[in-house]
């Protein structure tokens, strides 16, 4: 099936090039190499371009691995060229042609060595709340439940971080009601360096349709009732004395905390783009009690809204779910190297 608005019309091998011929003139072309044990993949991104049923590359070439081509997403057409030779020219756009070359340098392409990063010292401790649990479902549609999604997450990310060498507790490792209250009591007695907080959104019937995505809040005291009225509320009620509200509305832990949902936004948004384009990530202030109860720097992050169609396929998905965990981690590394 053709989803673009340029289908390809005809496919050539001559000699040195590949040539595609388009029904329309070739919008643009990226072109990117990927690294591979032994051979190198020449990628190229054809904008608004689109695979007719049945199409493909039959080619076959002395210097190339393989030839594949695919629809890689509703306006781009992906060619890829498998080669253990170094590319030696560029392509070229005539029209409704595009021309690729074939690779037939002796040089394998040599991926630049990197400095490795410093290493750090995995001594920090980490909690990481599943939000919700048992007699509080959290947001629900259809057959899925928040405090199920948070808790599995939570364990994955627990596990990804042990790996790392990270000392992690978790608010909760089974399926029972917390308080919000003894989350973040919790989170002070252990002495966490940061406090992670899991959970999955909803919108309401309206908006159902257009929200989605990522959202990564930290702790900001803009407009508090806290901050008016001098105390630590929970409920209605004060909880901590004055000397305690200095210390859980600090400035440098509200700095922190803002620091920590920049490094892991930015790491969620990379990941999830390896697999998912159009998704979104964004970060957000706010005076949730899990943000301000804690002593330490702390983020709570929505992991995709089960009110929208495909976050909803997304948040059952074992790939996404290994995204996200993974940009939590690695925001989470950065995040730690940066306060060296």
């Amino acid at each position: 099936m053709a989803w673009g608005d340029n289908p390809l019309r005809q496919s050539r091998l001559d000699a040195d090039k590949l040539k595609l011929t388009f029904s329309k003139k070739v919008k643009g072309v990226k072109h990117f190499i990927i690294p591979a044990k032994g051979y190198t993949k020449y990628v190229y991104d054809i904008q608004g371009g689109s695979l007719p049923e049945g199409k493909t590359l039959h080619f076959k070439h002395s210097d190339v691995k393989a030839f594949r081509i695919g629809q890689y997403n509703d306006h781009t057409l992906r060619v890829v060229i498998e080669s253990n030779k170094a590319l030696l020219g560029s392509y070229r756009i005539s029209g409704r042609h595009l021309v690729i070359p074939i690779p037939q340098g002796k040089r394998l392409y040599r991926k630049p060595k990197k400095r490795p990063p410093k290493k750090l010292k995995k001594t920090h401790r980490i909690v990481i709340d599943a939000g919700h649990g048992g007699r509080d479902n959290g947001a629900s549609f259809g057959n899925l439940n928040e405090k199920k999604v948070t808790l599995m997450f939570a364990k994955k990310l627990e596990k990804r971080l042990r790996a790392k060498g990270y000392r992690t507790y978790l608010t909760r490792s089974r399926d029972h009601y917390v308080s919000l209250l003894k989350r973040t009591e919790y989170a002070n007695r252990k002495g966490a360096d940061i406090f992670i907080s899991i959970h999955v959104n909803a919108a309401p019937k309206k908006k159902q349709k257009r929200l989605n995505g990522i959202e990564v809040y930290y702790l900001s005291l803009d407009g508090s009732d806290s901050v008016r009225s001098k105390k630590i509320l929970y409920k209605g009620k004060t909880i901590y004395t004055k000397r305690l509200y200095y210390l859980l509305t600090d400035r440098r832990k509200c700095f922190l905390s803002r620091r920590l949902g920049e490094r892991v936004q930015a790491r969620l948004l990379s990941n999830i783009h390896r697999g998912y384009k159009n998704v979104k990530a964004e970060i957000k202030g706010s005076d949730f009690w899990v943000l301000l109860g804690t002593k330490m720097p702390s983020i709570l992050v929505e992991t995709g809204y089960l009110t929208h169609k495909r976050d909803q396929k997304r948040l059952n998905s074992n790939y996404y779910q290994n995204l996200v965990v993974n940009g939590i981690a690695e925001g989470i590394d950065e995040y730690f190297r940066g306060k060296r």
